[in-house]
């Protein structure tokens, strides 16, 4: 991605900070040892995943190369998270994010697992990106995909991150016992970030 040394060691410690938070989780999920806890792994896993990702990509260089199954991850991450605003239910455990008294209830949870499926098929489409950019010729072109329509869809995803991470930190600042509501701001802002580079 463009940008100075600084803008991407800050965009580093914003996903280290955020995937360290979904590595947390992850334990504390696996060491209650319940089945009801296993989509909040399969989740935070997804994020841990994106956020490694994503530092990748802040620091890409020319040379590496994305294979297919990288981007097949995040599709089916992306799928699983719109399965699971499909299937919710009232008294279920969503893995996007962990109930508690102070949760809005069903809407409040299906809402945050679409933006993390919509999060997942937006890394989908910056790995796309980045194969395709010019100077990585020795990787696979990605044909339909104009500098226009590359500009316009980053934009479109940076708005979205930037207005994503706004709302998240109201969540965590009107209802401090949602659990990730900062981690995720956090990783909404620097996703937002990444992508208005790529524009």
């Amino acid at each position: 991605m463009a940008g100075s040394i600084a803008l991407r060691s800050l965009l580093t410690m914003a996903f280290v900070v955020a995937g360290g938070y979904c590595t947390a989780q992850c334990v504390a999920a696996l060491r209650t040892r319940v089945g009801a806890g296993r989509p909040i792994v399969a989740g935070n896993v997804a994020h841990v995943g994106m956020s490694a990702a994503m530092i990748g990509m802040v620091w890409w260089v020319p040379s590496w190369q994305v294979v297919t199954w990288e981007m097949a991850v995040f599709a089916i991450a992306g799928g699983w998270f719109a399965v699971r605003v499909v299937a919710l239910r009232q008294h279920a455990t969503t893995g996007c994010v962990a109930r508690t008294a102070t949760e809005r209830g069903p809407v409040h949870s299906k809402l945050a697992c679409a933006h993390h499926a919509a999060a997942m098929g937006a890394m989908v489409w910056m790995l796309g990106v980045m194969v395709a950019r010019p100077g990585m010729a020795a990787m696979p072109s990605h044909g339909g995909v104009t500098p226009a329509s590359r500009a316009v869809t980053a934009a479109v995803l940076g708005v979205y991150f930037t207005i994503a991470a706004a709302l998240w930190f109201v969540v965590a600042r009107r209802r401090g016992r949602v659990p990730g509501a900062s981690a995720h701001a956090l990783m909404s802002a620097a996703m937002g970030t990444v992508a208005l580079t790529l524009a």
